[in-house]
């Protein structure tokens, strides 16, 4: 708070005026990245998967946008307003393919963990792999270079939720 209050040239304890803590203080930034998150989702239409689709890429884009902050989304429940607009967005992409909150619930969490898993995965764009140097690893290096060869971080993205989007389908929504 120390910190925060010299950033914004204020005194730390005028900070208390306007949060309980800083945890309240970090509750309410989540909250607002779960806001901006519905900004970039908008009221998209079509199937519960083109509306993951979009909901997943506004997801992505302002965790690629808040670096630094997107740690809060995965360390905190949703609870604050924003956050819980951002579920109650989340059930409604479900509501044409199902009455059962469990099933909606799993769905959620397969799609999610998937974003989630490659976000923490992102490559850094200025990282270099490079090929092993033992002997007999050749299939190792091979292997990395196809994990980058031709294909942007937003293709490899595409490419797999489209995978997961599939499964999911398959999974728990095909009769």
């Amino acid at each position: 708070m120390r910190k925060l209050g010299a950033e914004l040239g204020v005194e730390a304890m005028s900070l208390y005026n306007h949060v309980a803590n800083k945890d309240d203080l970090l509750g309410a930034v989540a909250d607002l990245l779960y806001e901006q998150i519905l900004t970039e989702y908008g009221v998209p239409s079509g199937n519960w998967q083109a509306q993951a689709r979009v909901m997943a890429a506004s997801y992505v884009s302002v965790a690629i946008a808040h670096p630094h902050a997107f740690p809060l989304l995965l360390n905190r429940p949703p609870v604050g307003e924003g956050g819980l607009r951002f579920m109650d967005r989340i059930v409604t992409i479900f509501d044409d393919v199902t009455d059962d909150l469990h099933i909606a619930a799993l769905a959620f969490s397969v799609v999610a963990n998937w974003v989630v898993g490659t976000l923490v995965q992102r490559e850094d764009p200025n990282a270099e792999l490079e090929p092993p140097s033992e002997a007999g690893f050749e299939r190792v290096a091979a292997f990395r270079a196809e994990l980058v060869n031709g294909m942007t971080d937003e293709e490899r993205f595409s490419e797999g939720l489209e995978t997961v989007l599939a499964g999911v389908e398959a999974r728990y929504f095909s009769t």
